[in-house]
Parts: structure tokens; C-alpha cells; sequence
């Protein structure tokens, strides 16, 4: 059975500021369930859309299951900021591997969550009603964005914009289940793999500016 997405429409909810809004309170479901961990306890989706004072409705559509909304916190928590292994005017090859290490190894030392979150995304993307592309954390663009337009002086915009799309690929996730179910690589396999095609990609895009001056 083919399942159609309605087209993007000011009236779907898929303007800027209507998405901006949702990414907020999905990030406020996160901070309360993070919140009430902090102070010993094993939040349900009902407290931390009470902390979060938005209705329990509007927390089962971003978090499905506990599980889920746990994970999530667990991942927020654990990922290092990008200023601890990287800053501007380091190297950004360098820089993107150590980035993909750093993320991609948060993902895969909890592996079970790493799928929670996954069939979370999914079932948030299934039961929207306009199909819009699903809500995501965007963890992975936190690290990507700046390393990438640290290079808007050898880069052209549209360069960047390719490179930061492919990055995503290489980075989170999905790139973390493609590795370990599909290819089946190790542990220390997975995390040198994902950091080797991030460096590669940098490269490949640098090289081909070279190429086109």
C-alpha cells in the first residue's frame, strides 16, 4: 500500500516558526525528563510533560514510549559539547573525524537505545498526519554546521550545503545501525569507519575546489 505526503502548505504546520515551536517543546520534554533524573527520579512521559507544562498528548507525539524519552535524555546528557575536541581555527578534517567519534559512540555504547530512539523517530513520522519531515534533535548538525562553515573561506555556500547533507549520512543514528546490523562491523570498526568517510568527505570536498580554481 503507497501512503502519499500532502504537500508542505502554510496551513500544515510546516512554516518556519511553526517548526521552530515544535523543536522547543520537544527539546523542553527533554531538559524536564533530564530535570527529574537530576533529582532522583525515573521520569514517566506524564511527569515530564507536566514539568514541561505542555499536555500529555503533545508529549506522546514526540515520545511514544518512555523508553524513548528516556534514551533521548540519556543522549543529551552524554554528548560532549563541540568545544571540547574542536575549535575554530583547528583543523576541520581532523575536526569532522573527531566529531563522528565522539557522537557516533555515544549512539553505539547503548545500542538498545540507539533503536528506541530510531522506532521513535519512525512512529513520530508515521502518525503525523501531513507526512512533514519528522522532528529530530539535530544533534549531529551541532557539530557539523560550525566545522563545516569554519571552511566558508575555501568553500562556496552551495559547497557547504552539499557537504554538510553528506556529513549527515556518515553521522548518528542511522549511520551507527547501518554499520553494526548491516555491515556488521565491530564496535572499534563502526567508530573507524564513520570517522574515516567523515574526514573523506571533508577531503573530497576540499579537493575539488582545489580542482575547479
Amino acid at each position: 500500500m503507497t501512503i502519499s505526503k500532502s504537500s508542505p502548505s502554510s496551513t500544515d504546520g510546516n512554516s518556519p516558526g511553526r517548526a521552530n515551536q515544535k523543536l522547543r517543546t520537544r527539546q523542553a520534554l527533554i531538559d524536564a525528563a533530564i530535570a527529574l533524573r537530576d533529582e532522583g527520579h525515573q521520569p514517566t512521559v506524564a511527569q515530564a510533560a507536566e514539568r514541561a507544562m505542555v499536555s500529555r498528548a503533545t508529549a506522546y507525539r514526540y515520545f511514544p514510549t518512555l523508553e524513548a524519552l528516556i534514551s533521548e535524555t540519556t543522549a543529551d546528557r552524554d554528548i560532549k559539547p563541540l568545544e571540547t575536541f574542536w575549535t575554530p581555527g583547528d583543523d576541520a578534517v581532523e575536526g569532522i573525524g573527531r566529531a563522528a567519534s565522539a557522537l557516533n559512540k555515544v549512539l553505539i555504547d547503548d545500542e538498545i537505545g540507539l533503536h528506541v530512539m530510531e522506532r521513535s523517530f519512525m512512529t513520530v513520522w508515521l502518525e503525523s498526519e501531513s507526512r512533514e519531515t519528522p522532528l529530530r534533535p539535530g544533534r549531529r548538525m551541532s557539530y557539523i554546521e560550525p566545522i563545516v562553515d569554519s571552511l566558508k573561506d575555501v568553500l562556496t555556500p552551495r559547497a557547504r550545503k552539499r557537504l554538510k547533507q553528506a556529513l549527515s549520512i556518515v553521522m548518528g543514528t542511522e549511520a551507527v545501525i547501518a554499520v553494526r546490523d548491516i555491515s556488521r562491523a565491530s564496535v572499534e570498526e563502526s567508530l573507524d569507519a564513520t570517522a574515516w568517510a567523515a574526514r573523506a568527505l571533508v577531503r573530497q570536498a576540499l579537493a575539488e575546489d582545489k580542482q575547479a580554481r
